[in-house]
């Protein structure tokens, strides 16, 4: 069982600068080959520019989250406005919740992006499901 004195740990990502190839290679990657227009960054691309936090909550020590027994049960994203190429977005994610089901640990990590101008670009809410041995 995770420890709940950790809810409001959180966790600092260093900026990440988001390129032309980064969005492409990751539109490839998902099956997403749309040429319309201005190059954006789809919505799930936030799990690029953020995934060093996830990183960080899952190997820091002091939590010991289950890794071997975690499951991502939901992921929600909200944006106010769209990733562009050159972007340079640092993202913050905190522990926001443990809680008990029956023989489940419910883990909540909510995620905020910012511009290198400290302007907020998007939100995130991911919800993991840890079944204890």
């Amino acid at each position: 069982m995770t420890d709940p004195r950790w809810v409001g740990r959180s966790y600092e990502t260093k900026p990440f600068l988001v390129t032309e190839q980064s969005i492409r290679d990751y539109m490839g990657a998902v099956g997403d080959l749309s040429e319309d227009g201005e190059l954006l960054a789809p919505p799930t691309y936030a799990m690029v520019y953020g995934f060093d936090a996830y990183w960080q909550l899952w190997t820091d020590q002091e939590v010991a989250l289950d890794v071997a027994h975690l499951v991502h049960g939901e992921q929600r994203f909200s944006f106010q406005r769209p990733v562009r190429p050159g972007d340079r977005l640092q993202t913050t994610g905190r522990l926001t919740a443990i809680n008990t089901r029956g023989d489940m640990e419910l883990v909540t990590f909510e995620l905020s992006a910012r511009d290198e101008k400290d302007r907020p670009v998007s939100d995130a809410t991911a919800l993991f499901i840890i079944r204890r041995a």
